[in-house]
């Protein structure tokens, strides 16, 4: 079994469990304790992969924690929902960063403050995002991109599934535009395999997607990864370079996962889930599953979360300044 093949494997597991799980709270309500973790996002995709990892390891016989998808408003339905939860400590939420740190910023009118309204618990993993085009493509390298799109600037586009508008991998994508001086329009998808198909099927030029949903077909020939978002090269795309190594400093970034839960859940009861998650962050099946995902592990506490949240929040406040977007209708 090929490393490709234990990753699509288990995504795809991850899905169809959904359906299980769904129906998980009514079966084990007699007796024993059900907890949930809400995601912003469809089954299948990585957020929805972390939260399942994450549950999976911290359930027990005595204590099912199960996953519930709340896709919808760019991750901040599964935000709604958790803030306006019962404040018993049993409903947490699991999310990319950018949905508290880049979202809220794009409304004039926010539905949540990330700070006031939600409590960090910890810290799981993160990833970074690649820049790719199709397999068959002409475009070689990331010089041969820019060269590209500059003598075909009506052709200029990049497909994001999965965040929609106002995501990380949107911003990353303006970042881009900005940097290499040629308009790129951005091309939503509701998931990001629909996103990566329309690239190999050369009806977008190129994508900006979590690499770990893209080595895969890279490796298979598929897609070709130009250039990541990692402050450093990928230990499994050595011969791919980041954008710093290209002079694109702007472009470096790496998206973590952080578990939170409602600001009025009491402190003994976050205290209790921080010390879960980060033990379940040791166990074997864990650090195994995020080998396999291509995602890397970053068990930190309650306290640093809410620094590395801060700190996002503030970076991406000067990027909104600086383009001028707004997600208001």
């Amino acid at each position: 079994m090929t490393f490709a093949f234990s990753r699509r494997r288990f995504l795809a597991s991850t899905a169809s469990a959904g359906l299980g799980l769904a129906a998980a709270p009514t079966v084990l309500a007699q007796g024993t304790p059900v907890s949930r973790i809400v995601v912003g996002f469809a089954p299948g995709g990585m957020a929805d992969a972390v939260a399942r990892m994450i549950a999976a390891a911290m359930s027990s016989a005595s204590h099912s924690i199960v996953v519930e998808n709340k896709p919808g408003a760019s991750g901040q339905l599964a935000v709604e929902t958790v803030r306006l939860a019962a404040p018993d400590g049993n409903t947490l939420l699991v999310t990319p960063s950018s949905i508290l740190s880049l979202v809220p910023q794009l409304y004039s009118k926010r539905a949540f403050d990330s700070f006031k309204d939600l409590s960090p618990v910890a810290c799981v993993c993160d990833h970074s995002f690649g820049l790719a085009v199709a397999g068959n493509s002409p475009i070689k390298t990331f010089a041969d991109f820019v060269a590209a799109v500059k003598a075909n600037p009506s052709q200029a586009a990049y497909a994001q599934g999965g965040g929609g508008p106002g995501s990380a991998m949107h911003f990353l994508g303006m970042t881009l535009s900005r940097e290499i001086g040629v308009p790129m329009t951005h091309v939503a998808y509701k998931g990001t395999s629909l996103a990566l198909q329309d690239v190999i099927g050369g009806q977008v030029l190129s994508t900006v997607s979590p690499y770990p949903t893209m080595i895969e077909m890279h490796k298979a020939g598929r897609l070709r990864i130009l250039a990541v978002s990692n402050p450093t090269r990928v230990s499994s795309l050595p011969d791919v370079p980041t954008f710093a190594e290209l002079r694109l400093p702007a472009m470096e970034l790496v998206e973590w996962y952080g578990v939170f839960t409602s600001s009025k859940v009491p402190a003994e009861a976050i205290a209790k889930w921080e010390q879960r998650v980060q033990q379940a962050m040791k166990r074997p099946e864990v650090i195994n599953t995020s080998s396999k995902l291509e995602i890397e592990r970053r068990p930190l506490g309650a306290q640093r979360l809410g620094q590395m949240l801060a700190s996002d929040y503030t970076r991406w406040a000067k990027e909104v300044k600086e383009t001028g977007l707004s997600l208001d209708s």
